[in-house]
């Protein structure tokens, strides 16, 4: 096995430029590729943060929720429990006219109703609590029942 030597040709003298600038504008691309993938990055970041800050809100709302219901759940009960049934009423009527689907403030209206015998408006709010939460009809039926044999 031999060694050869390959004679080089001498290369022109702007030939030095151009190939420089072919490989500026090679980088020059590459960079901007990479710019682009780079943003593309930070727009999934920004979006992925901006759900996680949406979540952290709805969990917070959701915990006041729970809260306020559960206040007002006892708050109720309470009155019940002492026979104020017209606060009941009075009460769950303000809560009713922000909230119309409150099934909390539509049960005990309906109650409040059936002890200060209101029939016909008992009967209305019980419907209207079936309607709103289908598991509750069987005791819903049973206060309708005994409002009809009244």
């Amino acid at each position: 096995m031999g060694w050869t030597l390959r004679k080089r040709r001498a290369a022109p003298l702007n030939s030095g430029v151009s190939d420089t600038i072919d490989m500026e504008s090679e980088i020059l691309q590459q960079l901007e590729i990479i710019r682009a993938y780079v943003f593309i990055i930070m727009v999934a970041f920004m979006v992925w943060i901006s759900l996680k800050i949406i979540e952290s809100i709805q969990r917070i709302f959701i915990g006041f929720k729970k809260t306020w219901d559960t206040r007002f759940d006892y708050k109720m009960e309470k009155l019940m429990d002492i026979g104020e049934y017209d606060k009941v009423i009075k009460e769950c009527k303000e809560v009713l006219d922000k909230y119309p689907n409150h099934v909390d403030a539509v049960w005990y209206t309906a109650k409040a109703h059936y002890y200060r015998e209101n029939n016909e408006e008992s009967k209305q709010y019980f419907d209207k609590a079936i309607y709103l939460v289908p598991s509750w009809e069987e005791t819903a039926n049973a206060y309708i029942e005994k409002i009809n044999n009244r």
